[in-house]
């Protein structure tokens, strides 16, 4: 009787041991915060949607019409050199969970580098020339057609301000304010180091004199 007891007792106590374990395993587990947070930055789809038709209605056809057709008050408005061509308004920007990931690390690794404290990305509304090729040889993907680039932020007073680094030989190193710059044009006035360091790292990386870029393009678009 006792032997039979014992067969049937002995399970029972492995069983409740690992769930004991088990229990008290997962109450010394960190508390995780919640993932069912909603970002404050979420809109609805109907605000997307109102977004997305406001847009069409008071830009995208804008564009099409300023590269379709060229008349006396257009070039008065707005001077260009292209001739007119059709092509169908960019109304959305496709960019890899990849890209993402990788093009944080590589800033997170530069600036941390450089012990530059980021405050966030912005993003710039941009328009390919029309021609093949930058000034630096490297293709342009979609000639005419509107894209975006990124760049990290640094805050100055209330603002956040793109930039991007150059790099000296003797180590020291200047942050570009892209604002700045813009302004100025190409680079205004400022000296732009003619030799300096390089590296490589992922596809954003520019080898351009001594700039280690920080500017992410080569987006995809769609009509």
């Amino acid at each position: 009787m006792s032997r039979k007891t014992n067969l049937i007792g002995y399970p029972i106590v492995i069983i409740l041991t690992a769930i004991i374990t088990f229990l008290v395993g997962t109450c010394n587990d960190p508390i995780k915060p919640p993932i069912d947070d909603v970002p404050k930055e979420i809109i609805s789809f109907n605000d997307a949607v109102e977004l997305y038709q406001s847009y069409t209605k008071n830009r995208a056809c804008i564009i099409e019409i300023f590269e379709s057709k060229r008349d006396s008050t257009l070039a008065s408005l707005c001077p260009s050199d292209r001739k007119p061509k059709k092509i169908q308004p960019t109304r959305s920007l496709f960019l890899t969970k990849e890209f993402l990931n990788e093009y944080t690390s590589y800033i997170d690794k530069i600036t941390s580098e450089r012990k530059i404290k980021i405050s966030g990305y912005r993003l710039y509304l941009a328009n390919y020339p029309d021609k093949e090729k930058f000034e630096d040889g490297k293709p342009i993907p979609d000639p005419r057609r509107n894209t975006i680039f990124i760049a990290p932020t640094i805050a100055r007073g209330n603002s956040h301000l793109g930039f991007t680094i150059f790099d000296n030989d003797d180590g020291t190193f200047k942050k570009v304010i892209l604002e700045e710059e813009f302004k100025k044009g190409m680079f205004g006035t400022n000296q732009v180091p003619e030799k300096a360091n390089t590296a490589s790292f992922f596809s954003f990386m520019m080898t351009n004199g001594g700039q280690t870029s920080t500017i992410g393009n080569e987006l995809g678009s769609y009509p």
